[in-house]
């Protein structure tokens, strides 16, 4: 009769093991926590309900995580610093990239345009996952060099927002 080696003590310690793994892996999991926004949002209020912010904000991933820290941009009442990071339209993928794998993307079925020789047909992340613009743009930057080309209004503030307490 042939005994199974494979049980009692050993079977048991295999199953604790498995648990602790399990435990592990839920626990980094549930310590992921949202983003804080909240200081960028006084300003840039419509990113609150924007799906690419909120989407990347609930997995922890804020705003600074792209657009750098940005001290001198919050600090400047005016509005006339631009944030650290900005991305000119072809330096998106590769800003999204830093995230997300483009070998996982070249997988995707429908992602196709992203990597299109001719750059008129190429689409960027942004085309189809959330534009990420300001609803109301008073400042309008050179996003590769940082330079300011328009400013219009006195500040880039958007209504019904803590900072303005406008109605």
């Amino acid at each position: 009769m042939s005994r199974n080696t494979f049980g009692g003590p050993a079977l048991a310690g295999l199953i604790v093991a498995s648990c602790a793994v399990a435990v592990v892996a839920m626990a980094a999991d549930a310590s992921k926590k949202p983003a804080d926004n909240s200081y960028c949002l006084v300003c840039h209020a419509n990113f609150k309900t924007e799906e690419l912010a909120k989407n990347h904000e609930k997995h922890g991933v804020g705003c600074e995580k792209c657009h750098g820290e940005s001290d001198r941009h919050s600090a400047d009442e005016d509005g006339l610093t631009p944030p650290e990071i900005m991305f000119p339209k072809e330096k998106i993928l590769d800003g999204c990239a830093k995230c997300h794998a483009l070998t996982k993307l070249r997988a995707v079925e429908d992602h196709d345009a992203a990597f299109a020789k001719d750059p008129a047909k190429r689409k960027v992340c942004t085309d189809c996952h959330g534009k990420h613009r300001m609803a109301v743009r008073t400042r309008h930057w050179d996003k590769a060099t940082g330079k300011l080309i328009k400013a219009e209004g006195v500040r880039m503030m958007q209504k019904d927002t803590p900072a303005t307490n406008a109605k």
